[in-house]
């Protein structure tokens, strides 16, 4: 089954890390293009997700980041 993944709530997640995309494929164990495909909208698998979901919990959101990018 494939999933489209909001992407600009993806790129939010990303930069509230501090991390890049790549980052996230290698944290995920998933390729670039996947990591890019979900970043442009396109549809990818939902075991893809998953993973994405399990590197983003393994790595919490940098507060001050949160706060520079939707501010206080």
């Amino acid at each position: 089954m494939s999933i489209i993944v909001h992407d600009g709530r993806l790129r939010f997640e990303i930069a509230c890390r501090g991390c890049s995309a790549s980052d996230l494929a290698r944290e995920a164990r998933l390729s670039r293009a996947t990591i890019s495909a979900a970043l442009s909208g396109r549809p990818v698998a939902a075991s893809s997700v998953a993973l994405i979901a399990r590197a983003f919990a393994k790595s919490p959101p940098d507060e001050i980041i949160v706060r520079l990018l939707v501010g206080e």
